[in-house]
């Protein structure tokens, strides 16, 4: 936290406008704790460290804590006697109602990024094969299993060798079929389910649990079929917008770690059971679970401790592929289901990233191509003369919402497109609502505009002249929105602001221009740039190169491809096939770690500023 604070040692009722009920303050607890506790959302872009300004609460109705020094100089002398707080910075002391502001409280829209599908022919890790089993008698009084096994193998023969124990619960009342037919779902030889036969699809699931959203397709194991797919916030976001925020938390203590866990988890569950319900089906009927995420999400979703993962030299736990019974995971399916997760490839570079690479098909590519996937963590490959190197760079949350004044999330009322012309500025919000705060496109579009405008110099200082600068606690802040146009709170672009964005977009171009010169290229030899992720669906390309975030190419060679990390889960999914493409994908990218990397300080020095000429 920012500031010592006093913990108070009793209890108080704390009252949310969004919850159905009250709760009991905790010793010690914080105002973000009690909502953590009841389910409440409150953005926490830092995880509640004090370093940010996203938990933007209001004491509605009894005491509020004396304002902090940093409140002071956040809120203004009106919204403090209002009682506006940040909740994280903020203890109860005494019963209380608290209000939530509207940017901190909006749950976001666009969860679930569209990729082109793809279909790839069926060849799962399980299949299901139809059987009919013979009753038993006193003649041939033989067990259950015995007589399931012998069914499967005389009509497939070799295909079953032994029962998941969870299975053979389940047998003695599927067993006793009137007509003797049953499904045996099979995987490597393992009876993993046992289903009556029925006119409906073969489910698999494909998650790709990032650190911002988890996204979920649902498919036919049969047709190879997606049935539906959607998308959540993770629920872990109320430990902090980016990896390094959550593994700080779990490294602790265990229960946090084990709530990092429990979160993912019962985020995947839901949005299983959502999908599922959408189609009038169950999560009893899934037979095998695809998991991919960065590699601080596949520790956190398997409660694998993160501490080596937080310090150098970034080693994780395991990054050969995994499978785990889905009931060891938590996750709802079929008795015996597995969860399988691809391999990572190093440090912070997960099996999300070997799923986009799986996605579009860089095992035949032999053209010179950069694939992004831009987050908190971005992670960058380039694929040259046959050959892969990957990396990854902390570009933090700014270019998500997080550690922006009036950042936020993708939710109604978030500026997601800006165009300034002189004076006057143009804007788009999410569904056409009043104007709340900026999202991650319009972060980066404002951004673009001020210095295309000429507001903001190239080293990124914003003039004083202009009729919409002011100065606010000793800081300049360009105005989005005034008053007349929210809520009543101004929408406002800060000259920190603009230094967020210059460290994020700075990250990402140092590291591409680190994988340009290890393999001895120049910009104009990149025959592609693919861009992958929620961010890259959604932002302007043309102001994304007018600062300097990407090179300066052709806009005909980039590609927006959406959730790719999402269509290489489900091609390892319904093809067992890609799972050893993926495999000797992750086992073939030589890897560059970034840490104290002299090349990558240089460059990050350099592509701080902008660009020295404006490009419209």
């Amino acid at each position: 936290m920012s500031r010592a604070l006093e913990k108070p040692r009793t209890g108080f009722l704390v009252t949310f406008d969004a919850a159905k009920e009250p709760i009991w303050s905790l010793p010690g607890e914080t105002i973000l704790d009690c909502a953590r506790r009841a389910g409440v959302r409150v953005s926490s872009v830092c995880g509640g460290r004090g370093l940010c300004k996203s938990c933007v609460i209001r004491i509605k109705e009894g005491p509020a804590e004396e304002a902090s020094p940093q409140d002071v100089e956040f809120f203004s002398p009106a919204e403090i006697a209002h009682n506006w707080r940040r909740a994280c910075q903020t203890f109860p002391v005494g019963n209380c109602t608290v209000e939530v502001s509207a940017r901190a409280g909006a749950a976001p829209l666009r969860t679930q990024i569209r990729s082109e599908d793809v279909w790839v022919h069926p060849d799962p890790a399980v299949r299901l094969c139809p059987i009919t089993v013979t009753e038993a008698s006193l003649e041939h009084p033989a067990a259950d299993d015995y007589r399931l096994m012998r069914a499967l193998n005389e009509k497939w023969p070799g295909a079953g060798s032994r029962i998941d124990v969870e299975v053979l619960r389940t047998l003695p009342s599927a067993m006793r079929a009137p007509d003797g037919q049953l499904e045996a779902a099979v995987r490597f030889g393992e009876v993993v389910g046992v289903l009556r036969p029925e006119k409906k699809p073969f489910l698999g699931l494909a998650i790709d649990l990032g650190t911002t959203n988890i996204a979920g397709l649902l498919v036919d194991l049969r047709t190879g079929r997606t049935l539906k797919s959607e998308g959540i916030e993770n629920p872990q976001a109320t430990y902090g917008a980016d990896v390094i925020s959550r593994i700080a938390h779990a490294r602790s203590s265990p229960e946090i770690l084990r709530n990092l866990r429990d979160l993912a988890v019962r985020g995947i569950n839901d949005l299983a059971r959502t999908l599922c319900a959408a189609r009038s089906l169950t999560t009893d009927r899934i037979a095998e679970i695809v998991v991919v995420g960065n590699t601080a999400m596949h520790h956190l979703f398997l409660g694998l401790p993160v501490t080596h993962l937080g310090t150098v030299p970034f080693a994780p736990v395991a990054s050969s592929p995994l499978d785990v019974k889905a009931r060891d995971t938590g996750l709802e399916a079929m008795p015996g289901a597995y969860v399988h997760l691809l391999s990572n490839i190093a440090g912070f570079v997960g099996a999300d990233h070997t799923a986009v690479l799986l996605a579009i098909g860089s095992e035949h590519e032999r053209r010179t191509i950069l694939v992004l996937d831009i987050g908190t963590n971005t992670e960058i490959s380039l694929l040259h003369q046959g050959k892969l190197t990957s990396l990854s760079c902390p570009s933090g949350p700014a270019l998500e919402g997080g550690h922006i004044r009036c950042g936020m999330r993708s939710a109604p009322g978030a500026i997601e497109a800006v165009k300034i012309t002189g004076e006057e500025v143009h804007f788009e919000t999410i569904d056409g609502a009043h104007p709340v705060g900026i999202c991650g496109s319009g972060v980066l579009d404002v951004t673009a505009q001020l210095y295309l405008a000429g507001i903001v110099n190239s080293g990124g200082r914003m003039r004083e002249d202009h009729p919409r600068v002011r100065s606010r606690a000793g800081q300049r802040q360009f105005v989005l929105a005034d008053k007349s146009q929210t809520h009543g709170r101004s929408v406002v672009f800060t000259q920190h602001d603009i230094r967020a964005v210059q460290l994020a977009k700075g990250a990402i171009r140092a590291a591409i221009e680190v994988l340009l010169h290890d393999a001895g290229l120049q910009t104009g030899q990149i025959d592609q740039i693919i861009i992958a992720g929620a961010f890259g669906a959604y932002i302007d390309l043309a102001n994304a190169i007018a600062i300097g975030m990407l090179p300066d190419v052709p806009l005909d060679r980039i590609a927006q491809v959406g959730n790719a990390a999402g269509i290489g889960a489900k091609l390892a999914l319904v093809s067992h096939p890609h799972r050893v493409t993926a495999q000797n994908i992750a086992a073939s990218s030589r890897y560059i770690e970034m840490s104290g990397l002299a090349a990558f300080n240089t460059a990050f020095m350099h592509s701080i500023a902008f660009p020295k000429t404006r490009k419209n």
